[in-house]
Parts: structure tokens; sequence; C-alpha cells
């Protein structure tokens, strides 16, 4: 009986660390996704004002080892790319964002 008890223990623990990495897992990546939503909205803000000037599509990438190597912020720096079309031109521009404290800092990056 001791062993059978030991054994549903052992079963028992795993499931919770399962559970407890997965949870752990779910938040940063929900946290990462949040920050790219807020970047993107501030880099669209950030677009020069040209009219007719329609945004095509928007992407996320990581900044360059370069870049990182170098950082001093405690938030790690993203890169939003945003493609968009004026007078039937496509161009992209690039956004270096931090979110630091729920507030999305952007600069335009030539990359």
């Amino acid at each position: 009986m001791l062993a059978f008890l030991r054994q549903s223990w052992k079963y028992q623990m795993r499931t919770v660390i399962a559970v407890a990495v997965s949870t752990a897992l779910m938040v940063i990546l929900n946290g990462r996704a949040e920050a790219g939503k807020t970047c993107v909205s501030k880099a669209t803000e950030a677009l020069p004002r040209i009219a007719g000037l329609v945004v095509k599509k928007s992407r996320t990438r990581p900044v360059s080892q370069a870049i990182l190597a170098s950082w001093k912020g405690q938030s790690r720096p993203i890169i939003i790319d945003v493609d968009v079309e004026a007078a039937g031109e496509a161009q992209t521009y690039s956004y270096m964002c931090v979110v630091t404290q729920g507030s999305a800092f952007v600069q335009r990056t030539m990359n």
C-alpha cells in the first residue's frame, strides 16, 4: 500500500510541475504577444502623415545580436516592420520598440 501511495504522489507532483511550467510559458508568450500588439499600434501612429497612406501589413522580429550586445535597458527591444502603400508605391518602415511599464516607445530604424 505504501508503494502505491509513493507512486501516486510522484505522478501528482509530475502533473503539478507540468501544469506550472505550462502556465509560466503561457504567461510569458502572452506578455510578448501583448507587447507586440502595443508596439505595432505605436509604430503605426509614428508613420509619416502622407495622404493616401495605407498600411498593408505589419510584423515583429527580434533585434540583431549587435544591438542586444550593447543594450542596457531592462526590457528587450523588438523590431516592428510596417508595410505601407502610398500613391501606388510600396514601402516598409521599420521601428525599434521597447515596452516599459506598459508604455511602448518606438524609434525609426533604417534596416
